[in-house]
């Protein structure tokens, strides 16, 4: 009976279109897919059409045009429709459609996420992508994308205006000077071989945004999440994380460490987090949170959650998605990445340094390599910093090494190399004036 009723509703809509040509502005307001029958949706096609072309929509217009499609609707179903028109109801009558379409749609995909869970699907992923659907399902007719010119430049008033409305310091002079900061809806990506400190100046950075207040999500795929945080401790205390794993504390380590906690927990803006593999999990989590900055830890130990051909595929599937959150949570993302074996020794410096994929260089709009440099590399280096090179040797046995910070793309701004010493027992980067 519903599905009758539903057919009626569709003919009453159509035949009111047959009837008062007036009616046509509503044509716009319904799709193909609100209609269940199949002749009804090759009729609202060609109605649309004839609308357009500003022609009438007469049953003769509309029988021609039904004709050159081989559509098989006779003049006497177009008859009908007329005959059922039910003009001053044909507002009521949209909305009922559009009611019903919702309806399906919901209870298809309920359906789909009750099937996927059932074959074992991941659950992360099945539950985000029903949750976008639904999101996508409810906010269809409502959605803003606020693209017209003056949505966009009273945003960007407010911006420039508002001094609350900037970007994150990264904390480290020579990146802040060259990019100017962490910007909302931007990827940046922090490249460098195993060992140089990408980890490192990653929790410098997180931790200079904590000090603005900053909430940040930290995933590590690479260390658990006690790792991570002894590195904090390490960063805050100068307690040698070795020290803490072998437990050689004595009663004044034991109160720095006290006193760092305590600092932390009454901050409480740092979330670190070594379960999450996927982007669906990442996604679910940022919405969980809602951090103000998001680092990963790194890209190429993420998991993708497609089947992928080969592995540069599912790098640069991963890189697009981490570049994909920024813009739909409007928030700064910082991914870390290894460097290809074949650089060596060579200073990294455009796409081709990047392991996997050079999407991963293409995505970001922000660069930066991290840069041991050897040999001449050194040589020069020490010369510009004005130091002994005995004594830049001898530190480096110390775990203090002089390195390069190199941004090699900038989006917005300029590129350039500063070198910088690295203190490995401390885990910082400190700035060298020369």
């Amino acid at each position: 009976m519903e599905q009758f009723q539903a057919v009626n509703i569709e003919q009453s809509i159509l035949g009111s279109f047959i009837v008062d040509n007036s009616l046509g502005e509503k044509l716009k307001d319904l799709k193909e897919n609100m209609f269940t029958v199949e002749y009804n949706k090759l009729i609202l096609k060609v109605m649309k059409s004839l609308y357009e072309s500003k022609l009438s929509l007469d049953i003769e217009s509309i029988f021609t045009k039904l004709k050159e499609m081989n559509s098989g609707v006779n003049v006497t179903y177009l008859s009908n429709l007329a005959s059922m028109s039910q003009c001053s109801s044909i507002d009521s009558h949209i909305s009922i459609l559009k009611d019903k379409l919702l309806r399906r749609e919901i209870i298809k995909s309920c359906t789909d996420l009750f099937q996927k869970l059932g074959e074992g699907e991941d659950i992360n992923s099945v539950v985000y992508n029903f949750e976008s659907n639904l999101y996508n399902i409810l906010n269809e007719e409502a959605t803003n994308y606020g693209d017209s010119i003056g949505e966009i430049c009273e945003k960007l008033l407010y911006f420039l205006e508002n001094s609350d409305e900037k970007g994150m310091n990264f904390g480290v002079k020579f990146l802040d000077d060259i990019i100017g900061g962490l910007f909302n809806g931007e990827l940046t990506t922090i490249a460098a071989r195993s060992g140089v400190g990408k980890t490192a100046l990653a929790l410098q950075i997180m931790l200079n945004c904590m000090e603005q207040g900053k909430k940040v999500l930290f995933i590590s795929r690479e260390m658990s999440k006690e790792q991570v945080f002894m590195r904090n401790i390490t960063k805050k205390s100068g307690i040698s994380t070795k020290y803490m794993k072998n437990k050689e504390i004595d009663e004044e380590g034991w109160k720095k460490i006290i006193d760092v906690m305590s600092y932390f927990s009454s901050k409480d803006l740092i979330y670190i987090n070594d379960k999450i593999s996927t982007i669906s999990g990442l996604r679910k989590r940022i919405r969980e949170i809602k951090p103000d900055l998001v680092i990963v830890d790194y890209i190429q130990l993420m998991n993708a959650e497609g089947s992928m051909q080969n592995r540069e595929r599912e790098v640069a599937s991963l890189s697009r998605e981490l570049k994909n959150i920024t813009l739909d949570f409007d928030i700064p993302l910082i991914q870390l990445s290894q460097l290809n074996d074949e650089m060596k020794d060579f200073r990294p410096w455009g796409e081709r340094p990047m392991r996997d994929s050079k999407a991963i260089f293409h995505d970001s709009n922000n660069v930066i390599y991290i840069h041991e440099p050897v040999h001449s590399d050194f040589d020069e280096a020490v010369e510009n910093i004005k130091k002994n090179k005995n004594d830049v040797l001898s530190a480096r046995k110390n775990g203090i090494k002089l390195v390069d910070l190199i941004v090699a793309k900038c989006r917005d701004g300029e590129t350039g190399m500063r070198h910088y010493c690295y203190n490995g027992p401390r885990l910082h980067f400190q700035y060298i004036n020369y």
